[in-house]
């Protein structure tokens, strides 16, 4: 059984880790080290896929290079800081003009391996084949993800690592919902969960998070992270997850 700090290591592990395996396999990605932050471009115009991940203890001059790189990349961007690790870094050693998030992102982990719950009726979650590719991107696209993009993102290149694992969710033979793991040492995290819109409340996000979830077992993980957002993290606390680390958002207010 890890440890508290043990868990938070994991967490923080996995949580960098699975920035560098989407921007091994986009086009234009890159990762630096700047001292101990982590910076990560992906070259999606979408701030969420760039920025810079403070996880260890850094200083203002480590951030500042490393989000003096991103920027120079030309592409928006956000900062992640662990709230624990780095208390005395706060708004102004962020770069100029960003703010911080009302949502701290919670990062939560599930150390436990047991059978998951069977899907309710009607609902199926395979993992993406060598053919079923298409559909995990229509259901990003569906939800608002301009094709190209999500095209870049979920390659056929990502999809075919060895350290991915990606379903996708079908209700009545429909592709609603999607669910990724990606694998980091002995830690698996859990990403990219959609539902569409007019199929939430059926246990889809759910479903999906589960075959994740026994995606990570299967490797051999004894422990599954992920980082909520506010819609999910009621889902993942009922499913067993708990928060062990808090990351500090911070996003250009332009």
């Amino acid at each position: 059984m890890k440890s508290e700090s043990e868990l938070i290591a994991a967490s923080n592990l996995n949580f960098a880790g699975s920035y560098r395996k989407l921007a091994q396999h986009c086009p234009r990605g890159e990762v630096r080290i700047e001292g101990a932050v982590t910076a990560f471009v992906t070259g999606v115009p979408i701030a969420i896929f760039n920025g810079c991940l403070v996880l260890e203890r850094s200083t203002a001059s480590d951030l500042a290079a490393a989000a003096a790189w991103v920027a120079s990349e030309a592409v928006p961007y956000r900062v992640w800081m662990d709230e624990v690790i780095n208390p005395s870094m706060d708004e102004p050693s962020v770069p100029e003009g960003f703010v911080k998030d009302r949502w701290t992102l919670p990062g939560m982990v599930l150390h436990r391996n047991e059978a998951p719950p069977l899907p309710p009726a009607g609902l199926t979650v395979e993992p993406v084949g060598a053919g079923g590719l298409a559909e995990f991107v229509g259901v990003h696209v569906d939800s608002g993800l301009p094709a190209a993009i999500a095209e870049t993102l979920f390659s056929r290149a990502f999809a075919a690592d060895p350290d991915v694992q990606m379903f996708t969710a079908a209700l009545d033979g429909r592709p609603v919902g999607t669910a990724l793991a990606i694998r980091t040492g002995d830690v698996a995290g859990v990403y990219a969960v959609a539902t569409l819109e007019h199929a939430r409340h059926r246990g889809v996000g759910t479903a999906a998070t589960w075959a994740a979830v026994s995606a990570g077992w299967a490797w051999g993980c004894d422990t599954i992270v992920l980082q909520a957002s506010e819609m999910g993290f009621s889902l993942y606390s009922t499913m067993g997850f708990r928060t062990v680390v808090r990351y500090a958002m911070y996003r250009s207010a332009h």
